[in-house]
């Protein structure tokens, strides 16, 4: 993504679907909706992610689901994104958005993770989705591993 311009370039419903992709990205992850989150991607959609590795197309993501799920080890998590911000050229769009990562397990809530994801957007005829997914992890709570 070239640098923020704080323009908006697109009309409010452009908008909302983008920010209702975002919002569908983190509740179906957290809530273990892994169809749902699929539908969040294009079908040749790249994912990257700098704890789990790269991965590409509809079976690929299927894999990251399989070893997210079972890095969870009875946990629940929960994203929070904040300060989305996004360009939009016709049926394409660049994203930032940064997020805050919990652990949830035992009836505590431990912040396991600051980082931002840097996106790639298409348009299809049902909607906006995912097509490359970049995640940065800028900082990990205290006393965990830098993998």
């Amino acid at each position: 993504m070239g640098q923020i311009t704080g323009k908006i370039t697109c009309d409010w419903q452009d908008r909302e679907e983008i920010r209702e992709l975002y919002a569908r990205y983190s509740i179906t992850l957290d809530h273990g909706d892994f169809d749902g989150w699929l539908e969040c991607f294009g079908a040749d959609a790249i994912f990257d992610s700098p704890r789990f590795g790269h991965y590409e197309g509809r079976e690929g993501l299927k894999h990251f689901v399989a070893q997210y799920k079972d890095s969870l080890g009875g946990a629940k998590p929960m994203h929070i994104n904040s300060n989305l911000s996004f360009e939009v050229e016709n049926d394409h769009a660049t994203g930032v958005c940064y997020f805050t990562y919990y652990h949830c397990k035992d009836g505590r809530a431990i912040m396991a993770a600051l980082g931002h994801y840097r996106d790639r957007l298409r348009r299809h005829a049902d909607g906006w989705r995912i097509e490359r997914r970049e995640v940065f992890v800028d900082a990990r709570a205290a006393g965990t591993s830098s993998r």
